[in-house]
């Protein structure tokens, strides 16, 4: 069971994902030990004014104080069958990894954004290899994340792909809808949202 709820975050400040990732931690109170089990997507990204942010979570999650209210939550079990025919949407970030002679750490690599078109659905397409056959895919919309953490300021590329996919291994993309597709999951990147078709 997995559980989609609705937020608002009523500031009319630009977002740091990186913040807005430490607010919805405060709706999973006393697990300091836990990793993360739960995506987000900004939805309304980049705009001016309360920002709607849409939230996935493995347990539900608990009301906070502060900028970020839950409007809404409800629960879920997704059941997929081999052969189905789905929409989907995900915001997510292609990155491909390349030699740095700088780097001295990640085998000597260093992770650089796709900008093609092209080469973004292919990423995607790899994404979700023995999971799902995409069908359509839509780029719609790239955006720059900005962000701080800690002391640092640092930038990402995120793309909202969205399109039809036929299911092929339903536990696969199951699997994939829990933990979320590509990195930047920090950031509000790799929630993957499907609907009939």
């Amino acid at each position: 069971m997995l559980f989609l709820s609705k937020c608002l975050l009523t500031t009319n400040r630009p977002v740091n994902p990186y913040e807005l990732h430490r607010m919805i931690w405060k709706f999973f109170p006393n697990r300091p030990d836990d990793s993360r089990d739960f995506l987000f997507r900004i939805d309304n990204y980049g705009k001016l004014g309360p920002q709607l942010i849409y939230l996935q979570s493995q347990v539900p999650p608990s009301p906070a104080n502060g900028s970020l209210a839950i409007i809404d939550t409800k629960s879920f079990s997704p059941t997929l069958m081999n052969g189905q025919h789905l929409r989907f949407l995900v915001r997510a970030n292609p990155t491909k990894r390349i030699n740095d002679p700088k780097k001295s750490t990640n085998q000597g690599k260093v992770r650089v954004p796709l900008i093609d078109e092209g080469e973004m659905k292919k990423w995607l397409k790899r994404q979700l290899q023995d999971a799902a056959t995409l069908h359509e895919v839509m780029i719609p919309r790239q955006d720059r994340i900005c962000f701080r953490k800690k002391n640092h300021a640092g930038k990402l590329v995120s793309a909202i792909f969205q399109g039809v996919m036929q299911v092929e291994n339903p536990e696969s993309l199951l699997s994939k809808l829990r933990e979320g597709i590509g990195p930047g999951k920090a950031f509000g990147c790799g929630l993957l949202s499907l609907a009939r078709y």
